[in-house]
This record gives C-alpha cells, sequence and structure tokens, in this order.
C-alpha cells in the first residue's frame, strides 16, 4: 500500500534535505506511525475490557532503536534467536517481557533464554522438556515458572485457506502436535510436584500458536482463538491446569497492494470478547490473549529510497536501480505472492506532475548476479528517467532485517523519524573493512589443524 498520508506528506517535504544529509540509498522508518499503531492496538482490546498484551517479533525488524519504541509502548518482544534476546535485555525488556519462541533448539540457546531472570519459555515440542530439565540441574536454576507450548493444530481447521508461507500444519517442522498436547502439560506438572524448593513459585502455564503469515482475512484469526480456548478448556478439564494467557501469534497482513484490504482489529477484537465471555462463564476464568505481531507493527512504516542509475531495454523496459534484493528481498524469494508498491519521484522527492510523463510497464532490478534481483515486475508508471528516485513502500518489516552480502554487496543505511521532523541513522551502512573483518586475525593456533595421517 502507499505510505501513509502523514508520512508521504512529511517525507516530501524533507527527502531533498534528509538526501542531501544522507545521500542513497536506505531505509527510513516512521517513528510516530509505529508508535500509532501500537497505540490503536492496545486501545483495541482495552476499549472491550480484555487483558492484552503484544509481544512484538523482534525479527521483523531488529533494532535497537526499534525495540526502544516497543519498549516506550510497554509491550513486550517475541525472541528466536540469542541475538534477539540480547537485543530485547538491552531494550530494558523484564523477564515477563520477553518470549523465547524458537525452534530446533541448541543447548546455548536454552541457557541465554535462562539468564538474566529468565523469560517466558515457549517450547517448540516435547523433546525439549528432558533437554530443559537438565541444562537447568547443570546450571543450578529453577526449572522455568512460566511454561508456554507452540501448539501445532494439525488437520484442525484454523481458517478457510493453507498459508502459502506457513504452509500446511502437517508438513510444518513447528510446534507439538494437537493429539500430544495434553501430554506436554502433563509432562511439566510431574516435574513441577518433584521441586523440592520450599521457596519455588507455583507452576505457571501459556498456550501459543502460529498457523498464518500476512493474512488479512480477521476471521482466520478468529478461528485461531477458538481453537486455543477449546485446548484451553481440555487443559482445564483433564489436568486441572488454568492458563495465564493464549497466544494466538503473528501472521495480521497489511495490504501490500493499492486496492488491499486491511486487517480488521477491531472485528477480530469484537469476536475475542464474545469468545472470551462465554469461555469465562463456562470455566470460571479466562486467559489474557498476546500477540506476536511484526509485520502489522512496523510493516506499513518504512519506505527503501533508490536512485535511478539506468534506463534500459532488453525484450522489456527495465529500470536498474542502486539495491534491489540484496535490500529487500521478499519480492525475489515470494515472486509469485510479494508484493511492494513502487512509486516514482522526481530527483529531489517531489511527486511527478500528474500527465507530464507517458505511463509505461517497467521492471525495477538491481546490480546483483541473479535474476531474481528484483523489486518490482511488470508495474506501471510514469516513465523514469535516469537520476530520479523509486521510492518502495511498506519495507518496515521484513526488509533489512532479510539483507544479504551476495557478490560482496554493502548493506544499505537506515533512517528513523522521529517526532518535530528529527531524522537521525539507526544503523549504518556497511563497507568494504566490515565485509573483509571475518577473514582478518586468523593467525594463531586456535585457527589452524595438523591432520594426522594416522
Amino acid at each position: 500500500m502507499p505510505v501513509s498520508k502523514s508520512f508521504e506528506e512529511r517525507l516530501h517535504k524533507s527527502l531533498p534535505q534528509i538526501i542531501e544529509k544522507f545521500g542513497t540509498p536506505f531505509h527510513i522508518y516512521d517513528g510516530p506511525g509505529i508508535h500509532d499503531t501500537l497505540r490503536d492496538m492496545k486501545e483495541t482490546f482495552r476499549l472491550r475490557n480484555l487483558s492484552f498484551k503484544e509481544f512484538y517479533a523482534v525479527k521483523a525488524l531488529p533494532k535497537p532503536a526499534i525495540m526502544e519504541i516497543i519498549k516506550d509502548e510497554q509491550c513486550g518482544f517475541d525472541c528466536s534467536s540469542i541475538p534477539e534476546l540480547r537485543l530485547a535485555r538491552n531494550a530494558g525488556a523484564k523477564p515477563e517481557d520477553i518470549m523465547f519462541t524458537a525452534n530446533n533448539v541448541k543447548k546455548g540457546e536454552f541457557r541465554e533464554a535462562l539468564d538474566h531472570g529468565g523469560c517466558i519459555m515457549n517450547l517448540d515440542g516435547i523433546e525439549y522438556i528432558p533437554k530443559l530439565e537438565a541444562l537447568c540441574r547443570e546450571i543450578t536454576r529453577p526449572f522455568p515458572e512460566l511454561i508456554c507450548f507452540r501448539l501445532n493444530p494439525g488437520t484442525r481447521k484454523t481458517g478457510d485457506s493453507v498459508n502459502s508461507i506457513i504452509g500446511n500444519p502437517v508438513d510444518a517442522k513447528y510446534g507439538v502436535p494437537i493429539e500430544d498436547i495434553v501430554e506436554a502439560y502433563r509432562a511439566i506438572q510431574k516435574i513441577a510436584e518433584q521441586q523440592t524448593n520450599q521457596d519455588r513459585k507455583k507452576q505457571r502455564y501459556g498456550l501459543h500458536t502460529m498457523v498464518c503469515s500476512n493474512d488479512r482475512d480477521y476471521t482466520h484469526m478468529v478461528a485461531t482463538y477458538r481453537l486455543l480456548l477449546e485446548v484451553a478448556a481440555q487443559l482445564k478439564k483433564e489436568l486441572g491446569i488454568e492458563l495465564e494467557f493464549v497466544n494466538v501469534g503473528g501472521g495480521l497482513g497489511i495490504p501490500y497492494r493499492p486496492g488491499d484490504t486491511a486487517f480488521d482489529l477491531k472485528a477480530f477484537a469484537d469476536e475475542c470478547y464474545k469468545l472470551t465471555m462465554a469461555f469465562a462463564q463456562e470455566h470460571g476464568y479466562a486467559p489474557a490473549i498476546f500477540m506476536e505481531s511484526g509485520r502489522y507493527v512496523t510493516g506499513p512504516h518504512g519506505v527503501l529510497i533508490n536512485r535511478v542509475i539506468n534506463v534500459f531495454k532488453k525484450y522489456k523496459n527495465y529500470v536498474g536501480i542502486e539495491v534491489a534484493m540484496p535490500a529487500l528481498m521478499r519480492v525475489g524469494m515470494y515472486p509469485t505472492s510479494a508484493y511492494h508498491h513502487c512509486i516514482l519521484l522526481n530527483p529531489d522527492g517531489s511527486p511527478i506532475e500528474e500527465g507530464s510523463r507517458p505511463i509505461i510497464k517497467v521492471t525495477i532490478v538491481g546490480s546483483i548476479c541473479e535474476n531474481c534481483d528484483v523489486l518490482a515486475r511488470d508495474v506501471e508508471m510514469p516513465e523514469p528517467r535516469e537520476g530520479d528516485l523509486i521510492m518502495t513502500c511498506d519495507t518496515g518489516a521484513h526488509g533489512s532485517a532479510m539483507c544479504f552480502n551476495y557478490n560482496g554487496r554493502e548493506r544499505i543505511q537506515e533512517l528513523l523519524e522521529g517526532f518535530y521532523g528529527n531524522v537521525r541513522r539507526i544503523c549504518r551502512a556497511e563497507t568494504y573493512d566490515d565485509l573483509d573483518i571475518r577473514h582478518q586475525g586468523l593467525e594463531g593456533q586456535e585457527h589452524r589443524l595438523k591432520v594426522s595421517n594416522n
């Protein structure tokens, strides 16, 4: 979708100064817009008297400056790696502000999650229970007080279609199969019963799932929430467990294409209210609602600014820009489904006057040695000229986070626009020295091995 009207107006006024100061290319993020989205999410659920907390999916845009905004809005962080855990803690997140949701976890990752007071431990499979228990004994840490499991719903219906990114749950590597979920919690209950420390607090539980990505149909998320409540009812009946929360995951989509409908958060919250009230009346309690949105929070609040460096024709019209796939790989990674709206601007950042140029069909490409190095395929726009700017919308999530260095291309700089017209660089562009540093300092014996022939 095009950028918000407010951000667009600010950019048109400020782009000449921004480019003069920082040059191109760059990602730039709308700080006030991110604040507004988070506040709207919280207020939507608060107005319906629902206990709600957003755990921002750090993978979407893992930048310290963005983490500060999330923390300022009193939201939590969903982490799936050691760097993400450290980013969250460096932002001031407390243990219960962090949910560690990781797949195929190594011992060192569990240890990092247990450090610094721990976090909400969201286990991806039953097989991790004995490993986590053994690690706690090894490092003399108490077993996590608050345990959650990621649920794989298998063939249970959570929407009207199989998502093209997550795929069919029965083929997915994620989560505890729904047939095994009760046994997973039973295993934790047994561990809790064996704890001899009199000071240990009561074991606490949550439930999580994540079955879609970039889904703009709120009814699918309602179906997911309904399924989680059904499992919560089963756990209460069979094990006496009352869940503190159910986490419906992320996956809230944004309208990348002009004309796309937006996710109806208010309608989703309305349905959550009805389901929650019915559940509370029947079971005597209601869990809080957690979400782990990333794309929905930051996605619409970022754009990629490129300079047109070549205009050429093969069997179709091409527009060559400074950087494409290494700065935004979604279009190349998902060629049949991913789309980012591209807007042509004058060299100074001002809009192209309507009717001033013929409309032609172009493909916008970068410079790496792969034919998938594309930002847009066969899109219509005013005829580009060398020196023009291309503004690519909705790059605030899974844009810079997925950057790479193929062909030795350095990752580009990132800027953040704050309040009152303040713009600052929050991540500098890489240099050749940054790429080369991993090849340096390898002369020591710790980097060498004499292989024996015996």
